[in-house]
C-alpha cells in the first residue's frame, strides 16, 4: 500500500487497518495480496462487465492497492462484476478482483447499507424460486410467441423443499458464506 498519498477528489487518505483486514480475508481463501498487481491490465480485457457496463477490475485493483478501499466498497462499479472469474483465469499474477469484490460487497452489506435494487430483486427470486429470473417467453422472427415448452425445453424445476432451500440460503447469508 502507497503512504503520503491523498485521493484529490474527496481528500480522503488511504487506510492502512481496511487493507490489512482485506489481505486477511484474501488469504483465508487462499487469494494473494492486491501489492502484486503490476496493472497490465489482462483482467479488464477479460471482463464481461468492460464490454457493457465499463467495469474496469484493474482500476479497482490500483484503488484497493492504494489504500482507498472504502472509496471502492461506496463505488457502483463493485455491482457491475457478473462473477465469470475470467479476470483471475487472464492473470499472470493470479489475482482474483472478482473474489476481492465480492468480500468488499460483503462489507458493504455488513456496514448496514441497502443492497441496490436490481440485487434485491434478484436475491428475491433466488429466495422464491431457486432461479436467478423465471423464464420469459419471446417472440422470434416472425413475432411468434415462443416459450420453453414450444421450444421443446424441459419445464424449470424447483427446489424441491422450498422452504428448506429458502432458510438455508438465508442462513448462509447470514453468516456471510455467500
Amino acid at each position: 500500500m502507497s503512504n503520503g498519498i491523498t485521493d484529490l477528489f474527496n481528500m480522503s487518505k488511504p487506510d492502512k487497518k481496511r487493507y490489512n483486514d482485506l489481505e486477511k480475508e484474501l488469504e483465508i481463501i487462499g487469494i494473494k495480496t492486491p501489492n502484486i498487481c503490476y496493472q497490465c491490465s489482462k483482467c479488464t480485457s477479460g471482463c464481461e462487465a468492460m464490454k457493457l457496463l465499463e467495469l474496469k477490475p484493474h482500476s479497482i485493483m490500483a484503488s484497493v492497492k492504494d489504500g482507498f478501499i472504502d472509496e471502492v466498497i461506496q463505488s457502483d462499479e463493485i455491482w457491475d462484476c457478473v462473477g465469470c472469474y475470467k479476470c483471475l483465469e487472464r492473470c499472470p499474477q493470479e489475482m482474483s478482483p472478482v473474489d476481492l469484490m465480492y468480500i468488499v460487497k460483503n462489507w458493504y452489506v455488513s456496514s448496514g447499507k441497502q443492497i441496490p435494487g436490481d440485487y434485491q430483486i434478484l436475491l428475491q427470486n433466488i429466495l422464491s424460486t431457486g432461479h436467478v429470473q423465471t423464464p420469459l417467453d419471446i417472440n422470434d422472427k416472425n413475432n411468434k410467441n415462443c416459450n420453453r415448452k414450444s421450444l421443446g425445453l424441459p419445464e424449470m424445476k424447483k427446489p424441491i423443499d422450498q422452504q428448506n432451500f429458502t432458510k438455508t440460503i438465508s442462513e448462509l447469508a447470514i453468516e456471510g458464506l455467500i
